[in-house]
């Protein structure tokens, strides 16, 4: 994008980051996706502060570390989960007739034109990093209805056995373990919390002693849970019912879709 190779070429001229750094970082932009600041951050070559400077720099508005801010809850209430999830803003103070909006890019004018709009407010945008407006979205709009651990409070150490790779699949014992309460309540939270996330894949990566839970956003992978091992069959048979497939197969890929 235009805007990042800006940002690049800035951050160069200001000796915050060297030439190699810059094309580092745009190489792995280039396979994942996603605007350069984030992997810039990922990789550490800059610190909350320096970004949110730079930034400020390159769209000419003030910036806010969202880190070392606190929102006021009724402020947050002006602008609806999907609105800041879609345009990647949050709100953060409100003055009169004027909502003060921090956005990943403020020259978004669509956005903003949108908030106005839905708010009836004079929008006006200040500049955070990307990674800090999503921290606090999950930290104000967290929403979830299901607390994993409450969830897996409602599962005792019999309640299910590990089925080891060797093992012969017991398909009615698998079934009826997907029939569990708790373990629906799981598989929705799982699948709920992508969609809000806007993950674009779900990975579940059993291993031999442990089993985790990754979601795919913006091109990165980013660690969801590590629920017990003993959950891992019945999570997957879940999945597959759902997506309608067998299974008794472990080994073949397989096609499906569900539907929420």
């Amino acid at each position: 994008m235009q805007s990042d190779e800006k940002l690049g070429e800035l951050l160069v001229q200001e000796d915050l980051i060297s030439r190699e750094q810059l094309e580092t970082a745009l190489a792995e932009q280039k396979i994942s996706g996603g605007r350069l600041s984030v992997y810039l951050s990922k990789l550490g070559y800059l610190e909350e502060s320096e970004m949110c400077d730079i930034l400020s720099k390159q769209y000419g508005v003030p910036s806010i570390n969202l880190s070392e801010f606190e929102i006021d809850p009724e402020v947050i209430k002006i602008i609806p989960e999907d609105v800041v999830e879609k345009y990647r803003v949050i709100p953060i103070s409100k003055a009169d007739t004027s909502l003060i909006v921090a956005m990943a890019d403020p020259s978004n004018i669509l956005a903003m034109d949108d908030i106005k709009f839905l708010t009836g407010l004079n929008v006006e945008a200040v500049v955070a990093t990307e990674e800090s407006i999503k921290a606090a979205i999950e930290k104000y709009y967290n929403t979830q209805d299901v607390d994993l651990d409450d969830v897996l409070s409602d599962f005792e150490d019999e309640d299910l056995e590990i089925i080891q790779e060797d093992e012969d699949v017991n398909v009615r014992e698998l079934e009826k373990a997907t029939e569990e309460a708790p373990v629906v309540k799981l598989v929705n939270l799982i699948l709920s919390d992508a969609i809000k996330k806007g993950a674009s894949d779900i990975h579940l990566e059993p291993y031999e002693k442990s089993f985790r839970v990754r979601f795919r956003i913006d091109g990165v992978l980013h660690k969801v849970m590590d629920p017990p091992k003993k959950l891992q069959n019945a999570i997957i048979s879940r999945i597959k019912i759902m997506a309608e497939l067998d299974i008794a197969e472990r080994r073949l890929p397989q096609d499906g879709r569900i539907k929420l």
